[in-house]
């Protein structure tokens, strides 16, 4: 039934009321079309681009993460990750003055940064015990890997390499990405 047949007897014959029901009912299936896609809008899984900023800017991770490239400079033989000298900074590095930064801002793609929004997510609404950090190792690496305690304020932490990007591994290494309690350190075994 369309909403132009709920018009009230005297406004039937009216074209004026009839146009205004017709466009009222155009207005809301669009927006109830609009309205069913809300819920795939804001999915980690399904969105991107600026539907995935706004669910990292609502749990607070930004998509500009410090600090991940190092950057590459002019250094001597024998030193690791020197590059060399060039004028035109083509193919070489660049002479380090005192104070700069060691390491450059990266904006991270859609995929790596849905990595950091389910990690993020998981900090906020940790419990910190080994169920807990055993359930957000499955779920950041597909069902795999598994923790054990060491009995020692330290928990290992297995991943396996099928799907582990240079992103993750770098994740793993540098950010304290797994829910664990205060002074427990986690110790990571890739397998």
């Amino acid at each position: 039934m369309a909403y132009s047949d709920l018009l009230i007897w005297q406004y039937q014959t009216k074209p004026k009321a009839f146009a205004t029901m017709q466009m009222l009912e155009r207005l809301f299936t669009e927006n109830s079309k609009l309205l069913a896609k809300f819920p795939l809008i804001l999915d980690i899984e399904t969105s991107a681009g600026d539907n995935l900023d706004m669910v990292g800017r609502h749990i607070g991770q930004d998509r500009v993460l410090n600090g991940y490239i190092l950057r590459k400079f002019f250094g001597f033989h024998g030193s690791s990750q020197a590059m060399s000298f060039s004028q035109n900074r083509q193919g070489g590095g660049e002479w380090y003055r005192r104070r700069n930064p060691l390491a450059d801002s990266v904006r991270l793609n859609d995929d790596d940064y849905r990595f950091l929004i389910k990690c993020r997510i998981l900090k906020n609404y940790q419990t910190g015990t080994l169920p807990n950090i055993i359930d957000a190792v499955r779920f950041l690496f597909g069902g795999l890997g598994n923790a054990e305690d060491n009995q020692d304020m330290t928990v290992t932490v297995f991943i396996p390499n099928n799907n582990l990007t240079t992103f993750k591994q770098y994740a793993i290494e540098n950010l304290d990405i797994l829910p664990r309690q205060m002074g427990v350190k986690i110790n990571f075994t890739i397998l």
